[in-house]
């Protein structure tokens, strides 16, 4: 169990995160350790959602700020099937944190739209909020890719479909039965929505975006 010496210290005044500030879920039934990340994750100007069990994150209503969550692998129903279904299912949403044993080795998991890191239980949370600070940073810059995705009109969706799947200008119009010229002013507003810069840079964001983009309107 977490021992809490991060309690240490002159308490400080801190104002409340906003309600649209990002919302880390933390998955503990440790609940002097949830106390203490509760805290920290404050004073981060984040905002904290405990569940007691994977259950109860399960049937939770996860908000569109949830930027990340930090496990507890030692919860008594996390299961390897409850782990595969986080891996496989939440981690397409959101960052996942594992923490394990103490003396357990740092491993990271990066065949998932977002990475899921397994990381020792720590007297000092320090790394531990670093983490869950690279994890907000990588989910708020999906969020961003897929606001852009969203703002692209159903034909230039098409198009960028086959743009990064390498078909040239004169393949996508045959496809989509329109001109090439039509389709090089779509691709135009592709790359202008989107802030891509060159082709790589767009494939580069479809890859991070998934495969499922018509999903995400």
């Amino acid at each position: 169990m977490y021992n809490g010496n991060l309690l240490l210290g002159s308490p400080r005044t801190v104002a409340a995160p906003p309600l649209d500030a990002p919302v880390v879920f933390v998955v503990s039934n440790d609940n002097t350790m949830n106390s203490v990340l509760d805290s920290r994750v404050f004073t981060q100007g984040w905002r904290a959602s405990i569940c007691q069990s994977a259950n109860e994150f399960f049937a939770s209503n996860r908000t569109a700020n949830c930027s990340c969550a930090v496990f507890d692998a030692s919860l008594p129903d996390l299961t390897a099937s409850a782990l595969t279904r986080l891996i496989c299912l939440s981690a397409v949403r959101w960052p996942l944190i594992l923490l394990t044993g103490p003396g357990d080795p740092v491993m990271t998991i990066e065949g998932t739209k977002f990475h899921v890191t397994f990381i020792p239980k720590l007297s000092d949370m320090t790394g531990l909020i670093e983490q869950i600070r690279t994890a907000i940073g990588a989910s708020s810059k999906i969020s961003r890719l897929e606001s852009r995705y969203r703002s692209l009109s159903p034909r230039e969706r098409q198009v960028m479909g086959f743009v990064v799947e390498g078909l040239l200008n004169k393949q996508v119009a045959y496809r989509l039965n329109i001109s090439e010229v039509t389709v090089k002013a779509h691709r135009g507003q592709v790359m202008r929505k989107m802030s891509a810069r060159t082709l790589p840079d767009l494939v580069n964001m479809a890859a991070k975006v998934g495969h499922d983009l018509e999903a995400v309107h």
